[in-house]
């Protein structure tokens, strides 16, 4: 009866075996892929055993990490999607105060005058309606030139961060 099987030894099931226990104990599981990757390559040499506890001590600190990454994910994705969104409706603001500005200009070096009102200009309602699908406020300034417009933004309320307002002399270009 030989003795060879066993002292026979899986370096690579071991390595694989301490690897995964060290980045699951004290790595948080950050280097546990690793150990997993080289436990699953272990378990295909005799002896097994540690190379499947490896494997399965692995496992467990990968899944915390793929847990991680997927709740990061799903704050930050669900945050930038929003973060964009946002961005896109103030694309569509400047689209519609430019359109705005230009009507206002033609308006007052026709008529001397702004337009009262930003009905008065006869422009698409679509423009006259922010991303929000509200109204975009018009005030004209005690000076009868000078004016803004503004919206509250996304939230629909105004004086917080997300308003956007811009002054306007429609003597200037």
């Amino acid at each position: 009866m030989s003795n060879g099987h066993r002292n026979q030894s899986n370096a690579l099931g071991v390595a694989g075996f301490v690897i995964s226990l060290v980045g699951l104990v004290l790595c948080g599981g950050l280097i546990s892929p690793l150990g997993l990757l080289l436990s699953f390559i272990a378990m295909f040499k005799r002896p097994r055993g540690l190379a499947v506890a490896g494997f399965v001590l692995g496992l467990i600190g990968s899944a915390w990490i793929i847990v991680a990454f997927l709740f990061i994910f799903v704050v930050f994705g669900v945050g930038l999607a929003g973060v964009a969104a946002l961005g896109a409706g103030f694309v569509e603001v400047g689209r519609d105060s430019s359109t705005i500005r230009a009507a206002v200009a033609e308006h007052y070096q026709a008529n001397g005058t702004v337009p009262s009102t930003l009905e008065a200009l006869n422009l698409d309602r679509d423009t006259l309606i922010d991303p929000w699908g509200e109204f975009y406020r018009y005030e004209i300034q005690a000076d009868g030139r000078r004016y803004s417009i503004s919206t509250a933004g996304a939230d629909g309320i105004w004086d917080t961060e997300d308003d956007f307002s811009f002054d306007q002399d429609a003597g200037q270009p």
